[in-house]
């Protein structure tokens, strides 16, 4: 009997281990830039939606640069970096024109 006792505690604490590592991996990740919902992303409407409705929905961007005739694109970056060299972003993208938007993309990888 003492045997099969060994060996059941041995399996629980391998158990217990492979539990606890799992959990300390889980933990080992990290973010940066502010996560961009899609469903808001979706009420953006070229030639209606400003860039003050744009900060009010998403904050400030990340990037902002001039482009050609007056433009502006602004950009706002999500990456979560997780253990075992997993990632996951997001980018918003809109090109505004006399401060409402003209063109925008999303993406997510």
């Amino acid at each position: 009997m003492s045997t099969l006792h060994s060996t059941t505690g041995i399996n629980l604490m391998r158990a217990l281990f492979v539990t606890g590592l799992i959990f300390a991996l889980a933990a080992c990740s990290s973010s940066v830039g502010r996560n961009v919902d899609t469903a808001t992303v979706q009420k953006i409407r070229p030639g209606l939606t400003t860039r003050a409705d744009l900060i009010a929905m998403f904050g400030p961007p990340d990037t902002e640069s001039p482009y050609p005739n007056g433009q502006q694109l602004l950009m706002w970056k999500y990456s979560k970096a997780r253990a075992l060299a997993t990632s996951a972003g997001e980018t918003l993208t809109v090109q505004t024109k006399n401060g409402k938007v003209f063109n925008y993309t999303f993406s997510k990888s």
